[in-house]
């Protein structure tokens, strides 16, 4: 029997490093239970989706590895199924049963969640069963309920918490697989990140196991760099009446910005386009760019999509005419620890953080800046 459990997660988009010199090349079978033009591929955790050819009842899906392993998540229906696969030619006996997508044989690949021939998974899994069994009873017949009550939120943190430290030890045994890394990365980051970001002892354990336990060449990739930065804004974030992180970036436009230079106010306003409030107080900054000079306060807007096309069309829909960055990696809204969008920072004209406000707080904003810079 395969057990099968996933954490919703939400949030956290991180993008990989491209290794160009290596590909994956996936060969699937099918039978007469699915119909392969319904068939849709995604590799990377699910970011890029995946071309595919069709011979008969073969699927063939080649392409760039993102690392040098990475998911392949295979969609049909109402059904998915997530795999590892690297730059070992893999192949896939594949059917469709009980609203579920199976597999009768599989060949240099992994099925993630598989307590039969994941071995790495079956110990995760019964090491932690206690854990999981009361994270699973304490949701039973709440759905959204315990995320409005705080008692029920709290005792939530509590019993997730739990569940990801207890898969630490397991991992800790095989460092080197990237089947520990992916674990850790997906199914104890992602969902921790969320709702345990004020605890920072259990974000220190996060951070002091990517650095110590896990194989260093982890840490190198983009990725794991990524989540150190991440883990390390949540420790040390910016806050107020200290030096602002300073950095050197381009625009969307491809122009050297910096970011803080010194001898003027900085305005940083961390946006996604997805994010309802942040698109209401653009014109705000609008006005602030006409009430301003440029030789006083430097407005920048921090985007946070997770592709740059995704802002492209707001950017120029809305006239946002001041400096727009891209925060690829978020190497930015990480040292700033920005937990919750829009969130709106200023610096003063010696690289101190005066302000800084999460959501729509336009008049005091407005209040600071005249009495700072009129």
């Amino acid at each position: 029997m395969t057990h099968r459990y996933f954490f919703l997660i939400i949030g956290l988009i991180i993008p990989l490093e491209t290794y160009s010199q290596k590909t994956f090349s996936v060969n699937i079978q099918v039978n007469n239970t699915i119909q392969k033009d319904s068939l849709s591929f995604f590799v990377d955790d699910g970011q890029r989706p995946v071309t595919f050819h069709s011979v008969n009842n073969e699927v063939r899906l080649t392409g760039e590895l993102a690392t040098e392993a990475t998911t392949l998540t295979i969609r049909y229906k109402q059904a998915a199924t997530i795999l590892l696969i690297s730059d070992k030619p893999a192949s896939i006996s594949l059917y469709y049963k009980d609203n579920d997508l199976n597999y009768a044989k599989l060949s240099n690949t992994l099925y993630v969640f598989d307590t039969i021939y994941n071995k790495y998974y079956r110990e995760i899994y019964r090491y932690r069963l206690p854990e999981l069994h009361d994270y699973l009873n304490f949701w039973k017949g709440k759905d959204n309920d315990a995320y409005r009550n705080d008692s029920l939120f709290n005792i939530n943190k509590q019993l997730l918490k739990n569940l990801c430290l207890k898969a630490l030890p397991i991992l800790k045994k095989y460092p080197d697989k990237y089947y520990s890394f992916w674990f850790f990365c997906n199914q104890v980051i992602m969902p921790s990140l969320n709702i345990l970001i004020q605890h920072t002892a259990y974000v220190r354990t996060l951070y002091n196991f990517l650095r110590n336990d896990l194989d260093k060449r982890f840490l190198k990739t983009e990725k794991g760099q990524m989540i150190a930065d991440q883990l390390q804004g949540i420790l040390h974030p910016a806050i107020l009446m200290h030096p602002a992180p300073v950095f050197a970036v381009k625009d969307i436009y491809g122009n050297n910005i910096q970011l803080n230079p010194t001898g003027k106010y900085l305005l940083l306003n961390f946006w996604a386009s997805w994010c309802g409030p942040c698109i209401v107080e653009m014109p705000f900054y609008q006005a602030l760019q006409q009430t301003f000079p440029a030789n006083k306060l430097d407005i920048v807007g921090v985007n946070m999509d997770r592709n740059m096309s995704d802002c492209a069309k707001i950017i120029s829909d809305k006239d946002m005419n001041w400096i727009q960055v891209f925060d690829q990696g978020r190497k930015i809204s990480n040292s700033y620890g920005i937990k919750a969008l829009p969130t709106t920072v200023v610096v003063d004209d010696k690289g101190i953080i005066i302000y800084r406000k999460e959501g729509i707080d336009t008049s005091n904003l407005r209040a600071l800046l005249n009495s700072k810079l009129l």
